[in-house]
């Protein structure tokens, strides 16, 4: 009778402890990375490149890349929709008067969040968050181009 009383005690405690355990694993005050994305207006603030790329074709490296975008280019918004749909929007100044204002794809997190992956037509770009918080994202994704992998490396902010 001691044994089974033991093992009940013993079987209490295991289900107290994974209990307290899964309760800790998100912190009430961690706010959730969707919660953090979705219905803001994301805009991208610096932008670089390694390694460094010959961005004006003139044998001069560059890995800022967010000094060598036009006004245009800089004020772009992204918005992330609750239905995880993605709003890409030219912002006040087009470069091109002829694009679209604006033109939507799609977004989903992987399971732990830590990859942003977004879809536009046809083509995933897969971002890894290395912080976000609600008014900022970093993170860095990956572009090949003439046989280079290139790491970027973006700041957002709303």
């Amino acid at each position: 009778m001691k044994v089974f009383s033991k093992m009940k005690h013993f079987t209490l405690v295991l289900l107290v402890l994974t209990v307290a355990l899964a309760s800790c694993k998100k912190d009430k005050n961690d706010p959730d990375r969707v919660d953090l994305l979705v219905e803001k207006q994301w805009r991208t603030t610096a932008l670089t490149i390694d390694p460094a790329i010959d961005w004006f074709g003139n044998g001069t490296l560059v890995t800022n890349i967010y000094a060598q975008l036009d006004q245009c280019d800089r004020d772009d918004i992204t918005i992330f929709r609750k239905n995880n749909t993605v709003e890409f929007d030219e912002g006040p100044t087009k470069c091109n008067p002829n694009d679209p204002q604006t033109v939507t794809g799609t977004w989903a997190f992987n399971p732990d969040k830590t990859i942003l992956s977004v879809t536009l037509g046809g083509s995933t770009t897969s971002y890894i968050i290395k912080e976000m918080t609600d008014k900022r994202i970093l993170a860095d994704y990956e572009e090949r181009f003439l046989g280079v992998t290139y790491t970027l490396s973006a700041t957002f902010t709303n």
